[in-house]
């Protein structure tokens, strides 16, 4: 019994780590995703289109 507690502890911190990491790398995607817009934002504003 005390095995499949431990299995199932595990499974869930696996479930955990794999939840967090999603979450963690959508956000670097997103907030990349905004910093490009505001730089091609700006350089429109200052520079001519090639």
């Amino acid at each position: 019994m005390t095995l499949l507690l431990r299995v199932g502890s595990v499974l869930n911190a696996s479930n955990l780590k794999g939840f967090l990491l999603a979450v963690v790398s959508s956000a670097f995607i997103g907030s990349s995703f905004i910093l490009k817009k505001k730089g091609l934002k700006r350089a429109g504003a200052y520079g001519e289109r090639a």
